[in-house]
């Protein structure tokens, strides 16, 4: 039973750093938060946009900060000090990459998530739970409601491209100077990330408590005993999640219907993936689902070299490719670099060599898994 929960929460988790390493792709490509992208694309890159769109726009964090919830579990034996000192590592780690790489990046929130989270690990579940239920019920009214009737039928709910704030952010990622980057990545943060620090409370925060909820209420057995409800329940999961976000298709370039459909789409596809995920791993071999665990063993490792590795693609310091290449063509090449960093992080694991994972306080021994 170790072994399997072992396997299988980094099986997810790397899944989960794919799945944000390509939604991170669209801002690596074009500066998606100045654009009206139904105005801005057209013929079949708008078709590309519109797919990323509608499978990954607003599901990769709760994902990722869901299976982050879960993986907490894994620890709650090791002293909850240790696992918060460690969590506060791995934020600033984050950080640095926002500061030197992507401004968008959303780890930092995560993590800083993840921190208040493990105050829950030893919780009773029904607390957990409560607290869930709360947190969700507050994202419905300030991230729903709200957002609904101020903007619905208003003249400001149409999206417009700002094409100065275009020019201004390609010229710069585009240019070789470095600082200059640097300090377009530091605005980004603080103006798109942020100032909306209360968002992270509402759209990231419940699902990691849910990632432990799911874990106290072991949905591993709840697969076995009740397979066919579980998966009737990833089901409608992953279609009320599409259904919500084709609003935003459909409505074209409001904005109203934008935050709807990513706050509340986005969140319930990342729940259905994770499930869906659950499913998969008890159909894949073991060597197969071994493979893939070792990118999310050492996902921090990937995600951060991942980004690396885009910026020197995309920004003037490396290849240039900020605004010049289509979604389609990124995508592929983010899917070749996992394929790449996935080979390399079993050879680190096969000869146990050490990556930024064990810059913590916590000595991971594998036996100590449950």
């Amino acid at each position: 039973m170790k072994t399997d929960n072992k396997r299988r929460i980094f099986f997810i988790m790397a899944i989960a750093v794919l799945i944000l390493a390509l939604s991170n792709g669209m801002r690596f490509t074009i500066p998606l938060d100045v654009i009206n992208p139904y105005e801005y694309f057209y013929g079949t890159e708008r078709t590309h946009f519109q797919i990323m769109n509608i499978f990954l726009g607003g599901a990769a964090v709760p994902l990722a900060a869901l299976s982050g919830g879960y993986m907490l579990m894994t620890f709650r034996d090791h002293a909850l000090v240790n696992i918060i000192l460690t969590l506060v590592v791995m934020f600033f780690i984050a950080l640095i990459s926002v500061v030197f790489l992507f401004g968008f990046d959303p780890l930092p929130a995560i993590f800083l998530m993840l921190i208040l989270a493990a105050l829950f690990i030893r919780t009773d579940k029904r607390i957990v739970l409560g607290a869930f239920v709360l947190l969700l019920l507050l994202h419905i009214i300030v991230n729903g409601l709200m957002v609904i009737l101020s903007g619905l039928n208003s003249p400001g709910d149409i999206i417009y491209s700002s094409i100065q704030e275009v020019n201004r952010f390609s010229s710069t990622f585009r240019s070789s100077d470095y600082f200059a980057i640097v300090g377009l990545n530091l605005e980004v943060f603080f103006t798109y990330q942020l100032s909306e620090w209360f968002m992270w409370i509402f759209g990231i925060l419940p699902w990691t408590l849910l990632g432990i909820v799911l874990h106290k209420f072991n949905l591993a057995e709840l697969f076995r005993n009740n397979g066919l409800l579980m998966i009737s329940i990833t089901a409608a999961l992953l279609v009320g999640g599409i259904i919500i976000k084709m609003i935003e298709v459909i409505s074209l370039d409001s904005f109203t219907a934008a935050e709807f459909a990513e706050r509340f789409g986005g969140p319930l596809l990342g729940t259905g993936y994770f499930m869906l995920l659950f499913l998969i791993f008890n159909m894949l071999p073991e060597k197969l689902s071994g493979v893939f665990g070792a990118a999310g063993e050492k996902g921090l490792t990937v995600y951060i070299l991942s980004n690396v590795i885009m910026a020197v693609a995309s920004y003037g310091i490396g290849f240039s490719l900020y605004g010049e290449v289509s979604i389609g063509n990124m995508t592929f090449i983010i899917i070749i670099i996992y394929a790449l960093l996935l080979v390399i992080m079993n050879v680190l694991r096969r000869y146990g060599i050490k990556s930024l994972e064990e810059l913590s306080a916590v000595a991971v021994r594998k036996e100590n898994i449950k």
